[in-house]
């Protein structure tokens, strides 16, 4: 089959080197700016169409005239496409004989939209759900099933386990579905259910939606941290109020005893293991690695000295500070002005 490739990831990328050693035939490339967070990116996806000496185009605008142009000279049998950044038309569609497929990390029909993965681990699935399904115009994740796998989530998995294990996953899902519709057509997909209490709907998460909350429970602050990072910035508080932590590992501990505590305040500290206990709501979160703003690793018992220490922002006391300020930048105004 001949194949036009559309997207963005490493992901699409491994399915690109992989296509390329079938018997398929790779006809053009599309991608759109990456985000921060990919491993690869446009000039990336430009150098390989270069290599492959096949079209290529860097434009969110697919439904353009300009890109119909393009693709209409293609005579592609279908598209595969992973993480691409707009709804496409039906006419776009139309420009491929079988349409386009889509990799999409959900269990269609729950988790349709964005950050699928991410809000799989905060809710507490025991299985992300990995598709491969056809587009339909102008809709999100809603076309039929073709090739489905499901990753296990334990009480340890983080995003960037999900991300490497769907490296591996989406190019063989992509080659089995490619291979399943040139023996059976549109009929080798299965319809997705249109019933409204089996689709879950995931909207997009912004870095701040990362911020812990120590009034929550361990479980879900420990969720939190598992889904926001690698290779994405992370969970983070504040420390003492002032300087900004980011999270990357860490585990839920019962108290040995009845405590009394103020949630977010450290409750243990052990050098020799380099971790501290942080309280929450039901328990002790143990903190086993911290970086700054700039991925930058600290020493987590170097950075976090003392058990008078605390996570996290008291507002009234960054309000009565702001305050303060304000009065003293009038008073300096008021000062120049006379």
């Amino acid at each position: 089959m001949k194949i036009f490739f559309l997207g963005r990831t490493q992901m699409l990328m491994r399915t690109i080197e992989l296509f390329e050693k079938t018997e398929h035939s790779i006809v053009g490339i599309g991608t759109c700016k990456a985000a921060e967070e990919y491993l690869v990116n446009e000039n990336d996806f430009m150098r390989k169409a270069e290599d492959l000496e096949v079209p290529f185009f860097c434009n969110s605008k697919i439904n353009s005239q300009e890109i119909h142009e393009l693709l209409v000279n293609l005579h592609a049998d279908i598209a595969i496409s992973i993480n691409w950044l707009t709804l496409i038309s039906d006419s776009t569609m139309k420009l491929f004989h079988y349409g386009i497929l889509n990799g999409h990390a959900g269990d269609l029909p729950r988790y349709r939209g964005n950050a699928c993965p991410n809000w799989a681990i905060i809710n507490g699935e025991k299985s992300i759900g990995v598709s491969v399904h056809f587009m339909e115009a102008d809709e999100l994740d809603s076309g039929d099933v073709v090739v489905k796998e499901y990753i296990p989530v334990t009480d340890h998995t983080t995003i960037g386990m999900i991300y490497k294990d769907m490296e591996i996953l989406f190019p063989k899902m992509f080659l089995q579905a490619v291979n399943k519709i040139e023996e059976l057509g549109e009929r080798a997909g299965i319809t997705q259910s249109k019933k409204k209490e089996d689709i879950l709907r995931c909207y997009p998460r912004i870095p701040s939606d990362s911020c812990i909350d120590w009034n929550n429970s361990c479980i879900d602050i420990n969720r939190l941290i598992r889904a926001s990072g690698y290779p994405f910035r992370g969970a983070y508080t504040f420390l003492n109020g002032t300087e900004k932590l980011y999270i990357l590992e860490a585990d839920v501990l019962e108290y040995k005893v009845p405590s009394s505590v103020v949630y977010g305040q450290v409750v243990y500290r052990n050098c020799e293991k380099d971790c501290i206990g942080i309280a929450a709501k039901d328990g002790i979160v143990m903190v086993y690695k911290l970086c700054d703003e700039n991925r930058r690793p600290y020493k987590v018992t170097d950075k976090v000295k003392s058990m008078r220490d605390r996570m996290g922002i008291h507002l009234p006391d960054k309000v009565y500070e702001l305050m303060k300020e304000l009065e003293t930048l009038k008073k300096r105004i008021k000062s120049h002005e006379c």
